[in-house]
């Protein structure tokens, strides 16, 4: 625009300067007045440092007197102001009252001190001789991030969009000193750490405590865990303890593998109790900054979440694993019974392989993908609290997969003895008989048991991932209500019941606790056998030094070595009547499962 007043003037000129015999003279004046007033009104154009239109950094209104002295708390440094900017405001009552409707963002602390200017900029700026500043555009953007949450959750209105606004204009309430000092409404807690903020609201992130459960619940989810934990403790290390105590009898598959299921489920009752010591819960599943740990491991806190997580879940997974082995193992050796073959020969290194590879490989994935939470009301860290896609992938997959491997193999090895004894009885002594019936019907309860909890628990994770996204729904409309709550303090309306209308049943909660405690007890109940007294009677009696009276396995070479050794007693004497028995007693394990060696 400059340009073409700067073209026309040097064209009105050129008659001039061509009639004239003084025309070079008029025409060099002539020029330098021009400029001269282009500069002059330049300097009223551009801003010192000569980049800025001041044109564009006010707008032409009618002014008019401020009824109040202060904005947000501010004191303003001039007395009259416009409406001109704020379109959803027709008089400064209404403005006042519309900047007490935004004050509910001083529950997001970040956005709290960012948007307190550029508010006061357009619902009272100032404005003098017939002309009101408009706030930067700079002042607006540095709202976009921090107040995200107000784009998510309304949209900005259309007169806060900060394209509206012109580039770098200098404003007269950017020199107010504002309250920086938000707050966070329970259940948010004021933080510096960006990876604890609770989504859109920066500056602020979810309580330690898991707020859709009171005090109250979490203290009767806690003595559930604490009863039930010390239970599959005890039961599985007195298992452990008598596979132990009569090793060489009891380290025989596919019964062994019941050591391994109940030394896993051992450990991960350990992961579950360690919660009670002292101090311990805060420090498993708190942030320093007594937030909830989400997104675990992460540089700046400790590894105590990660270590109960490996503990907990690299033990269940092991352990529902092993159980598909034990049911493969059972109806290998079922199907194998009454030959000399030996269908395990071999393959117990794969069966150590497996179990023990895969969760250590899924165990590393979660890991690497930073995605353990923990969980005040169970009191541990675990993966998928907050993320439940994850659950359902490295949780209720696995358990799945369990399910339909394990139960094919366990019908399938029940059928294998039903089929011996119905199809082949002559083959059966009355001993074989009777200890296939005894099996079948352990084998019955054990896996309607073991099955049924393992269920169970898939159903319970499948309804936390089922549910998951609407409860995080009701737990964010919570925290908006709260923020509501601080609104109609302030403006003396009703101040609004907030409630959180949907969260997770303790009820199926604990279900779950018990399905998987459970299931640890069922795997010990295997050693509730009268081999086992018999066992704790040996061991005790080798404590005090005291025989037993029993008679003893004797190795196959030594018998040999005997044998031989009578050999010349009968060559002196061939009438005379030796006896000798080839007949060794090999102790039942504790699990008491020999009825293969009664077989004809």
């Amino acid at each position: 625009m400059v340009e073409s007043h700067l073209i026309f003037a040097q064209l009105n000129l050129s008659p001039k300067m061509s009639s004239q015999p003084w025309s070079p003279i008029v025409g060099f004046y002539g020029m330098l007045c021009v400029w001269a007033a282009w500069l002059s009104g330049s300097a009223a154009v551009l801003s010192p440092n000569g980049t800025i239109f001041e044109d564009n950094c006010k707008k032409t209104t009618t002014c008019e007197a401020l009824k109040y002295n202060s904005c947000l708390g501010s004191p303003l440094p001039y007395t009259h102001t416009s409406l001109i900017l704020a379109e959803d405001s027709s008089t400064q009552e209404e403005a006042f009252e519309k900047l007490t409707m935004w004050s509910g963002l001083r529950n997001a602390p970040r956005c709290w001190s960012v948007i307190q200017p550029l508010l006061c900029a357009v619902y009272m700026p100032k404005c003098e001789n017939g002309r009101v500043e408009l706030p930067s555009q700079s002042l607006c953007l540095a709202t976009r991030r921090p107040c995200s949450i107000v784009d998510q959750e309304r949209g900005w209105p259309n007169f806060l969009t900060c394209d509206k606004f012109p580039v770098g204009c200098p404003n007269e309430v950017q020199k107010l000193k504002f309250n920086m000092s938000g707050q966070c409404e329970a259940p948010l807690v004021k933080t510096d750490i960006q990876s604890s903020w609770y989504k859109d609201v920066e500056g602020c992130g979810i309580q330690c405590d898991n707020p859709l459960f009171t005090e109250e619940e979490h203290n009767d989810m806690h003595a559930y865990i604490a009863y039930f934990g010390t239970i599959t403790l005890l039961c599985t290390f007195f298992t452990l303890a008598t596979f132990l105590a009569d090793w060489k009898n009891s380290n025989r598959y596919p019964a062994v593998i019941l050591f391994y299921i109940n030394a896993c489920f051992f450990v991960g009752s350990i992961g579950w109790l360690a919660q009670f010591l002292d101090g311990a819960r805060k420090e498993i599943v708190c942030k320093s900054d007594n937030t909830m740990r989400l997104g675990e491991p992460s540089s700046s806190e400790t590894l105590s979440c990660v270590t109960i997580f490996i503990i907990v879940y690299y033990s269940l997974m092991s352990g529902v694993i092993w159980f598909v082995m034990l049911t493969y193992a059972w109806h290998t050796s079922f199907k194998a019974l009454g030959t000399t073959q030996q269908p395990l020969s071999g393959r117990t290194s794969y069966f150590h392989m497996v179990t023990w590879s895969i969760p250590f490989v899924l165990t590393v994935a979660i890991l690497a993908i930073a995605e353990v939470d923990g969980d005040s009301v169970s009191g541990i860290c675990f993966v998928g609290y907050k993320n439940y896609r994850y659950r359902a992938g490295f949780v209720l997959a696995p358990i799945g997969v369990v399910l339909v491997v394990g139960g094919y193999f366990l019908i399938r090895g029940v059928m294998t003895l039903f089929s011996i004894k119905s199809n082949h009885p002559g083959l059966l002594s009355e001993k074989a008989a009777s200890k296939i019936n005894e099996t079948m019907l352990r084998l019955g309860i054990f896996g309607f048991l073991a099955f049924g909890f393992v269920f169970i628990t898939f159903g319970c994770h499948f309804y936390d991932f089922f549910n998951q996204a609407e409860w995080e729904r009701s737990f964010r409309e919570y925290v908006l209500c709260e923020a509501n709550v601080t609104i109609a303090s302030q403006t003396n309306k009703p101040i609004p019941e907030c409630t959180i209308k949907n969260r997770p049943s303790l009820m199926v909660e604990k279900i779950n606790l018990f399905s998987m405690f459970g299931t640890g007890i069922a795997m010990s109940t295997w050693v509730w056998t009268k081999a086992t007294i018999l066992i704790w009677k040996r061991t005790w009696c080798k404590i005090i030094g005291r025989s037993d009276n029993e008679p003893k396995r004797i190795k196959k070479s030594k018998m040999i070595a005997k044998a031989f050794a009578m050999r010349k007693e009968l060559h002196k004497d061939p009438e005379k009547e030796l006896s000798f028995s080839m007949h060794t007693v090999s102790h039942d394990g504790p699990v008491g499962e020999c009825f293969s060696q009664a077989i004809k």
